[in-house]
C-alpha cells in the first residue's frame, strides 16, 4: 500500500476567540501553536476470584484542554490584550474554535463550545539570549466539535 500524499502542516492554521461565541477575534497574526490535553475517558475496573484479568468499564469522557501561545506584542487586537480582560472577568469565559489548513470553506474546523479560561501567562523571558516574547493561555471545554467549515 502506498503512504498518503494528503498530509497537511499547521503552517497555514487559522485560530479565533470570542466571549460569547459570536463575535469573533482573529489570532492569525500572532499565533505560533495550538495544544491539546485531557478528553480521556475514565474506566473502571474490578477482579473476580477466578480470573487474572479485570473485567473494565468504559465510564464518561472528561474535559479537554486546548493551549494557544502567540506572539506578544503591544498593539490593541494581540492576544494579551484580548484574552486577559476575559481571563480576568468572573467566569473567565472563552470560545475557541480553530482551522488546522486555514480556515477555507470544506477544511475541518474544531471548536469548543463555552470554555472557562484557566491559565494565563503573562510576557516573561531572559535578557540575554533575544528570543521573541511569547504568551499563552488555556481554555477548559467540555471537548472539541469537530465539523467541515461551510464560511462565517
Amino acid at each position: 500500500m502506498a503512504k498518503t500524499e494528503d498530509g497537511i502542516s499547521f503552517v497555514a492554521a487559522d485560530v479565533e476567540v470570542s466571549q460569547d461565541g459570536v463575535s469573533w477575534e482573529t489570532l492569525v497574526r500572532h499565533g505560533v501553536s495550538v495544544g491539546t490535553s485531557g478528553g480521556d475517558r475514565s474506566t473502571g475496573e474490578v477482579n473476580v476470584w477466578d480470573d487474572e484479568r479485570p473485567i473494565i468499564g468504559a465510564g464518561k469522557l472528561g474535559s479537554k484542554d486546548v493551549t494557544v501561545r502567540y506572539v506578544y506584542t503591544e498593539i490593541v487586537d494581540d492576544p494579551f490584550n484580548v484574552v486577559r480582560g476575559w481571563y480576568s472577568a468572573v467566569g473567565g469565559v472563552c470560545y475557541l474554535r480553530y482551522w488546522p489548513g486555514g480556515q477555507v470553506v470544506g477544511n475541518y474546523v474544531f471548536s469548543t463550545g463555552k470554555g472557562i479560561l484557566t491559565n494565563f501567562k503573562d510576557p516573561e523571558g531572559e535578557a540575554s539570549d533575544g528570543a521573541v516574547i511569547l504568551g499563552e493561555f488555556t481554555v477548559k471545554s467540555e471537548g472539541l466539535d469537530k465539523a467541515i467549515w461551510a464560511g462565517s
